[in-house]
């Protein structure tokens, strides 16, 4: 968004990044200048919260050893792609 609309509005762009959580870029003469983010990340959840969550799931018992033969099928049918960047 060029700078220029993004001061008429701002305070609407404010609210955006607040609301949506959504990051915002300025441009001037097509170049990024700055960008509006979110000042925390959206997510209330914690690690911690997390850990807890999955801490409360049943374990799988009997059906662990089904359940780790479906998740070989479906790697071996949909391998994971490779990120040339790390």
């Amino acid at each position: 968004m060029h700078v220029a609309e993004a001061e008429k509005n701002f305070a609407k762009l404010v609210n955006q990044v607040y609301v949506d959580g959504i990051s915002i870029d300025l441009e001037r003469d097509s170049k990024v200048i700055a960008r509006l983010t979110p000042a925390e990340a959206p997510s209330p959840l914690t690690v911690g919260a997390l850990g807890a969550f999955l801490r409360s799931l049943p374990s799988l018992g009997d059906d662990a050893t089904s359940f780790a033969k479906d998740v070989r099928t479906i790697r071996a049918v949909f391998p994971a792609k490779v990120d040339a960047w790390h």
